[in-house]
């Protein structure tokens, strides 16, 4: 309950900045922010490697909070590194904006290596207590910023200064005497751990850089056709399934422990009972998401944003479709996860994404038809994932399952 107040009030304080920005700066200027967001999440979150996921789950008599800590630090280092080269190379224009983005989200990340540390001793309270205090930080002062006349990269540049004094003063501070772990001067790196954590992170931040690239990949195709203009559109209205992601995913993070027990003790229809209910709870937020859009959208936009957005109601309507289709599969994807079989989704996500690329190759015309193409190409994941679970479902629980033959699994 914790993680879910502290993640969802986390994300509606930074969609108020977002929808502050655009009531008081120009849509290219938007435009160029969010797509710096775009630019700098497929670099820094595979670089996170999920190790606040492997540093909850980790062993007694294993790695320290600071081994992983240290491992955070570099990959970190290794992220600031592809963004700064990235931006030179590919948008040197935006390389200021693309910059303080890519550093306010590295930091976001130092943070969230210290919340592994409350989430490990279990106090999710202290995580919620963090998020939403920072939330309401930053919307403050960025608030404050624009009615001081801030330019948005001087008011980018003053949040990444909040980030990182929270960091410095609270997070890195309380989170590990809350955990009762001692602090460390300098950076712990130890030979031997950093290559047993990257052994183990590296197919992660495969799969991570493939997800996020795709996620970001849309926001590439309307800068491109478009303009910065259509890309502060379309993120504003593409931000609300972020939204309801923080309802979706801390509901699959719960269920995952009930779902693994039991698939472990073999209660299998147990297993399916829980995966149906859950599945039907994420179609019903998506079905209330497209009801909303459709009687209220009109009103929504304008009251949300600015009057121009009047005219994309319709465009509204897609994304909400977008979402359903993407909450479908969140809790399928948990328990292929439990069935111990992560692998098969590196491939789903990259036959996903050669329908999206082709998709905005050959028919990529306006904001609806691109939302349309992501449309299908979900679906095609949607679909993928399912037939997979069921196929290793009823494989992995008649023994016909072989560790090492991927095909041989699937005839």
């Amino acid at each position: 309950m914790f993680a879910l107040a502290g993640n969802l009030l986390y994300t509606v304080s930074q969609y108020l900045i977002l929808t502050v920005l655009i009531k008081n700066f120009s849509s290219g200027e938007v435009g160029t922010y969010l797509y710096a967001l775009s630019f700098v999440t497929p670099i820094v979150i595979p670089f996170d490697m999920q190790l606040r996921s492997f540093y909850v789950t980790e062993k007694k008599d294993g790695w320290s909070f600071h081994d992983y800590q240290g491992f955070r630090l570099v990959s970190n280092g290794m992220a600031l590194l592809v963004i700064l080269l990235a931006a030179l190379v590919l948008k040197p224009a935006m390389m200021l904006t693309i910059c303080l983005v890519g550093f306010s989200k590295i930091i976001e990340s130092q943070s969230d290596m210290y919340y592994a540390a409350a989430q490990k001793a279990e106090r999710m309270d202290y995580i919620s207590y963090s998020k939403f205090a920072k939330g309401i930080c930053a919307l403050a002062l960025v608030g404050a910023c624009i009615y001081a006349g801030f330019s948005i990269d001087q008011v980018l540049a003053a949040w990444c200064g909040l980030w990182l004094a929270v960091l410095l003063l609270f997070d890195s501070r309380i989170s590990l005497r809350v955990a009762g772990i001692g602090r460390k001067a300098g950076i712990v790196f130890r030979k031997d751990a950093f290559l047993s954590l990257f052994k183990i992170a590296l197919p992660v931040l495969l799969l991570s850089f493939v997800d996020k690239f795709a996620a970001s990949y849309p926001n590439y195709v309307v800068e491109n056709k478009l303009g910065l203009s259509a890309v502060a559109i379309f993120g504003a209205i593409i931000y609300f399934r972020s939204i309801g992601a923080q309802v979706i995913n801390p509901m699959g993070a719960v269920v995952a422990p009930r779902l693994a027990n039991y698939w472990s003790e073999g209660k299998h229809q147990d297993f399916l009972h829980l995966l149906r209910r859950t599945t039907l709870g994420a179609l019903l937020l998506g079905v209330a998401g497209i009801v909303v859009a459709l009687l209220f959208g009109k009103w929504i936009l304008p009251l949300l944003y600015t009057d121009e957005y009047a005219a994309y109601t319709q465009l509204l309507v897609l994304v909400m479709v977008y979402c359903l289709v993407t909450y479908l599969y969140v809790f399928i994807g948990t328990a292929i996860t439990c069935l111990r079989v992560h692998w098969v989704k590196l491939p789903i996500h990259l036959v996903s994404f050669g329908v999206l690329a082709a998709l905005m190759f050959f028919r990529s015309g306006d904001l609806n038809g691109i939302v349309v193409n992501m449309i299908i190409a979900e679906t095609v994941m949607f679909v993928l994932y399912t037939a997979s679970f069921w196929v290793l479902f009823n494989k992995i629980k008649g023994n016909g399952y072989v560790p090492k033959g991927l095909f041989k699994n699937v005839i």
